[in-house]
């Protein structure tokens, strides 16, 4: 007899589950506990909620020591709808882009444009990997407003999912677009299954933070479901940026 496991890695986060399956010689009653099980842990694995995927996406390309970044508008150059924020946003990362490049960096980025909830002004919020001394730059190429920024790990991957996809879960997606728009290029995560024997069990690595745990036994088989963030095992990177929590613009 064998077990399924199923595992989705994305950067050091981590979804993992084994389950018992049907196996053609079980009784009806194993049959029916057995697909309770396969059941559970595909619902577990599905991730099919907007921010789930976009965890996924932002754990597989933006450590904890990357930025979160937000952009805001003046009354001299609030744009007069959503799709003048867009426009804005599209010139300043191809400028961010050209100055990334002339200092030999890269860019990887993933932003989304609000301006439904609360009074309505519209913003972006950006995560954007970090280079060291990025608050002189964005503030030279954005001068429609205020740039505020803080790190991903004041959030953490799943809050900052939810936080960047909260206007469009709770007020529905502008015009049917997709809730945030990503650089070309980044990582997706890794999906993998296979069979273990019986006996093997789920448990996260040394030194993992877990983040979630569930399990289901019953007589005739079982599911055990984890989200776990591996260490984070890259030097601290030096910045003379302090850490501060920025107003919040909506």
């Amino acid at each position: 007899m064998a077990k399924r496991r199923k595992v989705i890695r994305a950067g050091r986060l981590v979804y993992a589950a084994v389950y018992s399956t049907v196996h053609p010689s079980d009784s009806p009653e194993a049959r029916a506990a057995k697909t309770k099980c396969s059941t559970a842990a595909r619902q577990r694995m599905n991730m099919k909620y907007a921010w789930q995927k976009l965890e996924l996406l932002l754990a597989s390309n933006f450590t904890p020591r990357d930025l979160v970044v937000t952009l805001t508008y003046d009354d001299d150059h609030l744009p007069d709808d959503r799709d003048g924020a867009v426009e804005k946003i599209k010139k300043f990362w191809v400028q961010l882009r050209k100055a990334r490049r002339l200092a030999g960096q890269s860019l990887r980025y993933v932003y989304v444009t609000e301006g439904v909830h609360g009074d309505k002004r519209l913003h972006h919020h950006v995560v954007i990997d970090g280079t060291g001394g990025d608050l002189e730059t964005l503030q030279s190429l954005w001068p429609h407003g205020e740039v505020h920024i803080e790190y991903v790990d004041a959030y953490g991957y799943e809050a900052l999912a939810k936080y960047l996809t909260k206007e469009p879960r709770e007020h529905g997606s502008p015009n049917g677009l997709r809730s945030w728009t990503p650089s070309r290029g980044l990582k997706k995560p890794e999906r993998e299954s296979g069979w273990v024997p019986d006996d093997v069990t789920l448990c996260a690595p040394p030194g993992a933070t877990v983040l979630d745990s569930d399990s289901m036994v019953n007589q005739w088989g079982e599911v055990k479901y984890l989200k776990y963030l591996l260490p984070d095992r890259r030097p601290e990177r030096k910045t003379r940026r302090g850490r501060s929590k920025p107003r919040e613009t909506a």
